[in-house]
């Protein structure tokens, strides 16, 4: 497991101890580490590319090297490994709570982080988990480079919302975390659409949904393509053949 702890990261866990809060500061990252391993743990269950666990001060990241074009359902099971994780983790500390091995007060603290977590983690923004969820459920349902159109018209929407009932110091730090990311969502729509492709023409990817669409724009994870009567294999040989 390959594990990177943010330079801010370390800058806020002295800003914790020198003004009392290091206690929730530890737990806060017990607990999105524990989140975070529960991708990897799932991911390594079904040979899914982890790369790198992130964990920031206000919540971790974890990084794959998988395919755009990965099943969404190897996708999904991988996203709720860190929500099961999570949960597993409370449910023991709940445990230890009532035989009397922690204290009410540290079991609160969990109990606080944990539903902050969840409620935060949730919400339908990329790149958090909700936005992830989001994303998977719209690629079922349209094309890729719709459903990832969408996925960030509806994060921006719901960035201002999480902007106007959260006024506190560390929402703004969050804010502008979560802006940074979908800019670069925006900047990358067209990169990813084109790897998207390019992975389907050099692995020859042959799903068994046959989907017949009138443009390329049209193609969606999961399927196998007919373009204007054209297979999808050919229709990629001569896009990209003609661009090399």
């Amino acid at each position: 497991m390959k594990i990177k702890i943010h330079d801010t990261t370390y800058i806020f866990l002295l800003l914790a101890f020198l003004s009392g809060y290091f206690e929730y500061m530890f737990l806060f990252l017990l607990i999105i580490f524990v989140h975070e391993s529960g991708h990897y743990f799932f991911a390594k269950l079904i040979n899914f590319k982890f790369d790198t666990i992130i964990i920031y001060p206000f919540g971790g990241l974890t990084t794959y090297n998988e395919e755009l074009n990965v099943n969404t359902n190897k996708e999904l099971f991988v996203l709720i490994g860190g929500i099961t994780f999570q949960l597993i983790f409370y449910f023991f500390i709940y445990h230890l709570y009532k035989n009397l091995y922690i204290t009410s007060h540290v079991f609160y603290i969990i109990k606080k982080i944990n539903i902050l977590l969840i409620s935060f983690n949730f919400m339908p923004i990329l790149p958090l988990d909700g936005g992830k969820l989001l994303n998977i459920i719209l690629d079922k349902i349209f094309s890729y480079k719709f459903s990832n159109i969408i996925s960030i018209v509806i994060s921006i929407i719901f960035i201002f919302y999480f902007i106007i009932f959260n006024k506190s110091l560390f929402a703004l730090i969050l804010t502008i975390f979560l802006i940074k990311c979908i800019i670069i969502e925006i900047n990358n729509i067209k990169y990813k659409y084109n790897k998207f492709l390019l992975e389907r023409y050099l692995y020859k990817h042959n799903f068994k949904k046959i989907k017949i669409i009138n443009n390329m724009n049209k193609f969606k994870r999961d399927n196998t393509h007919i373009i204007n009567n054209v297979f999808e294999s050919d229709f990629l040989n001569k896009l990209f053949d003609r661009n090399v």
